[in-house]
């Protein structure tokens, strides 16, 4: 049987296999008390909430585009 923080671990590596982030991320915070010296979970676990927090800010602040519509004449 798994423990609790293996099963939030395993939970947490097919989220990201999924591309779900956010849930990868809450996975990784229910098994960070058990992983807590691991290079290997340290090393996901950071680059995760990295990129979700990059993820976050960028849909904040994406700027929007707006194009101006210019009629052409060529040649008269």
């Amino acid at each position: 049987m798994l423990s609790e923080h293996e099963k939030a671990y395993c939970q947490a590596l097919m989220a990201l296999k999924r591309k779900e982030y956010s849930n990868a991320l809450e996975s990784f915070e229910k098994a960070a008390s058990g992983y807590g010296t691991n290079n290997e979970f340290i090393l996901l676990y950071q680059s995760t909430r990295l990129l979700v927090e990059v993820k976050n800010e960028l849909a904040g602040a994406a700027p929007t585009i707006r194009l101006e519509e210019k009629e052409l004449i060529i040649n008269g």
